[in-house]
């Protein structure tokens, strides 16, 4: 309750700072511009898997420990976690470093103007570095959420995207160009992360601050072990739910992700209930079947179902309805998508609510390698479809290959193993922890 409670304000600022903001770029920097700063960032998010699933499975292992209050357990792990994630990040740096002189950015970008690769380039140049140093810091909310002190983390969320919208508003004021709007507000939220780590490894929680002896090579193997599946997931998610802005710049134009980007994040404040109780219900979950408290999972998860699924079929409908009329006010005209895309988008919405629940419970049970492999069996019929499609009906031939992928190969089987693990014997669960391997 505390981190759902927690939840509901940190969402409120993030939902009301993005409420804001929106507006003000798009009418700042035009459709194209705005379109190019979506994209750096889509394309940005989709490295995240690169830290091959180490920092989800991170939460795991938390919880674990703190069910068995074990602090060097806790320590080892986290230290591992930051040894693995700060080589992926070095890494990445020098291949980027090697490629970059090879990258052609008015291709990638679907570019109007030559002028405009200089800027381009600048703009994605500045956004790495930042992500680079975010994929550490992103590990302080993972940890805080296995002690299940989320209210903590969602603070420095709502820290991150106050500094966020105030950076927009000065830049905006003093007439800045892309690169410094990219900057600021990537700087803002990854800023927030490390002063969340650093707050947690010399304040709040200093049994975890980093120790050569507890980077242990066994610890990282059970991690990648664990973390394995994790990472198929996070390939998967980033097809499904970053590809899309990139499917529509390659094929459509930047232009065009203006109307796809703003009609995603309105609709995407239907499934508001999910987002803030599933982030608290993950290391619960965790926690209560490492106890073999199965009971009261199933009666969480039954609650939760209701609450989330009501609210979000409730919203959708509203969006389908009035979603241009809602967009016209208060994104500009230039942001009204049509209304096949509006419709399409509030069905997966529903889809990927009832989904997000589903993976909450195996998620937290460690059972992900069935949902992984479908996972990444729908990814990959959803890019095919997407491509396909965008080309034959336009924007909302990307979202329909979505929903027909998902509702092919994914619904079904991640629904039985959910429907498996809560029927299990309580009495399998019984005892006070796991065993450690």
């Amino acid at each position: 309750m505390l981190g759902a409670t927690s939840s509901m304000l940190s969402k409120g600022v993030v939902l009301a700072v993005s409420a804001i903001a929106i507006p003000i770029t798009v009418r700042y920097l035009g459709p194209e511009n705005f379109g190019i700063w979506v994209t750096i960032s889509t394309a940005l998010s989709m490295l995240l898997v690169l830290d091959l699933g180490v920092a989800n499975s991170l939460t795991n292992f938390i919880s674990e420990a703190y069910a068995r209050d074990d602090r060097d357990h806790a320590s080892t792990y986290t230290t591992t976690a930051l040894g693995v994630v700060l080589a992926v990040a070095l890494l990445l740096a020098g291949v980027a470093w090697w490629i970059w002189p090879s990258l052609h950015w008015d291709r990638l970008f679907h570019l109007s103007s030559a002028a405009e690769v200089p800027t381009v380039s600048r703009a994605v140049a500045a956004a790495l570095a930042i992500f680079l140093l975010g994929l550490p810091a992103g590990l302080a909310p993972k940890i805080l959420g296995g002690y299940q002190e989320l209210r903590a983390a969602n603070l420095f969320i709502a820290i991150g995207s106050l500094f966020n919208l105030l950076s927009i508003i000065v830049l905006v004021r003093l007439h800045a160009g892309l690169v410094a709007l990219v900057i600021a507000s990537s700087a803002a939220l990854v800023g927030a992360n490390l002063l969340a780590l650093v707050w947690i490894f010399f304040f709040h929680k200093p049994w975890l601050t980093p120790r050569l002896k507890h980077l242990q090579g066994r610890a990282a193997r059970r991690m990648m072990q664990s973390g394995s599946e994790f990472f198929a997931l996070q390939v998967a998610g980033l097809i499904v739910f970053n590809s899309d802005n990139l499917i529509v710049t390659h094929y459509l134009g930047p232009a065009q992700v203006a109307s796809y980007s703003v009609a995603w994040r309105l609709v995407g404040y239907a499934a508001i209930a999910q987002t803030l109780v599933t982030p608290a219900l993950w290391p619960a979950f965790s926690e209560a079947f490492t106890r073999g408290d199965l009971p009261w999972i199933r009666q969480t998860f039954r609650r939760t179902m209701v609450l989330t699924m009501g609210s979000a079929i409730a919203a959708s409908l509203l969006f389908a309805l009035a979603g241009r009329w809602i967009i016209r006010i208060w994104a500009s005209r230039a942001a009204v998508p049509t209304e096949e895309l509006l419709l399409l988008m509030c069905v997966w919405i529903i889809i990927s609510t009832f989904m997000n629940n589903t993976a909450t419970v195996l998620v937290a049970k460690g059972e992900t390698r069935l949902q992984a492999w479908c996972s990444l069996a729908a990814a990959a019929l959803n890019l095919a479809l997407s491509i396909y499609w965008v080309q034959r009906i336009g924007a909302p031939g990307v979202i329909l290959g979505t929903i027909v992928s998902y509702l092919i190969l994914l619904v079904g089987p991640q629904t039985w193993k959910v429907y498996q693990v809560l029927k299990e014997n309580a009495l399998t669960h019984s005892g006070s922890v796991k065993p450690e391997c």
